[in-house]
This record gives C-alpha cells, structure tokens and sequence, in this order.
C-alpha cells in the first residue's frame, strides 16, 4: 500500500510489516538506513558480523582510509564505521547484530529470518558488500595488512612501500591498471 504525497511515495508499512529492511552493515547499508531514516520509513538494519566478528564491512579490517571526502588526515576504517553505525543510530534505525538466515522474497511482504527473528517487509536493500579472494599462502593470515593486501592502489601508495618491489597478484586488467599508474 502507498500513498502519494507532493510527489514523493511513502510506503506505509501495516501491522506488523517493517517498511524497508536492510541487509549489510558497511558503507552502503548505513547510507541507505540514513536515507531511509531520514525519510521516516524506519529501517531495520541487519548489520551481521562479517570482518572479525564485528559489523561494519570491509573496511574494520581497514587501517587508514585516505580517499574519502572529509577526512583530509585521514580515518582508520573501524573510527570511520564507526560514526556511519551512531549516526545511523541517531536517525533511529532499528539495528540487529544478526547474520540473516532466509530471505522469502516470492510475495509480499516479503519475509527476512535470522536465528533471533523473523521480519516482514515491503522493502529489502541488500548491501552485503564483497569479500577479498585470498590465495591462501602458508602465513596469510599472520601478514593480511602487513605486507598482503587485497587493494593495491591502496595500500601500493603506503609510505611504507614506496621504493620497494611489489607482487601483484590477480585482478585482471584492473590490478595491472593500479600496478602500472
């Protein structure tokens, strides 16, 4: 059911059923619970634990961030999640520490299950971001972001490698566009 308001479609969510489920918990899933906060549809969040147990995505496993907007000294990923999660929270975003189960999407509302709960929903974002392919070498784990790395452009502009040689392994012609620039 929706109503048309000055232009703009709000969903309204009937009893019982959440307006907007979002699945992820990095950058994309807190800008869009923002955006859907902000725009009274009250989001529930299923932020999961991907990176260490932990939500927030990739980027927990992030030391510094340098390229994004705001932050000219820089950020380390969990400091710069970690604003993206309380200003999510600030909007009032219901958010679940959850990993999601099942999604039934073959009517509506659609149904979203994790081991804690089962919620119904007009809406589903999924934001679970990517994972890093590892080459599972002997010791990886001991050397990830000290020495292996899953973002060459990233971590090949370090201070901490500049002048050294490089292995670059993988990627296909975008590993090879970071590698030769």
């Amino acid at each position: 059911m929706s109503k048309v308001d000055s232009g703009v479609c709000f969903l309204l969510a009937g009893k019982g059923v959440d307006n907007v489920v979002i699945i992820g918990s990095g950058p994309a899933g807190y800008t869009a619970a923002i955006y859907a906060a902000r725009a009274n549809l009250k989001p529930v969040v299923f932020e999961g634990y991907q990176a260490g147990g932990v939500p927030g995505g990739q980027l927990m496993t992030t030391t510094e961030v340098e390229n994004f907007p705001g932050f000219p000294e820089g950020i380390t990923g969990p400091d710069l999640m970690d604003r993206m999660r309380r200003q999510t929270e600030r909007w009032g975003a219901e958010l679940y520490q959850e990993d999601v189960e099942a999604i039934d999407l073959k009517s509506s509302p659609f149904t979203i299950q994790s081991s804690e709960r089962k919620v119904k929903c007009h809406t589903v974002i999924i934001a679970t971001g990517a994972t890093a392919k590892r080459l599972r070498l002997p010791r990886e784990d001991e050397f990830w972001s000290r020495g292996i790395s899953a973002c060459a452009i990233c971590d090949g502009a370090s201070p901490l490698f500049k002048g050294q040689f490089l292995a670059v392994v993988g990627g296909g012609i975008q590993q090879q566009k970071k590698h030769y620039t």
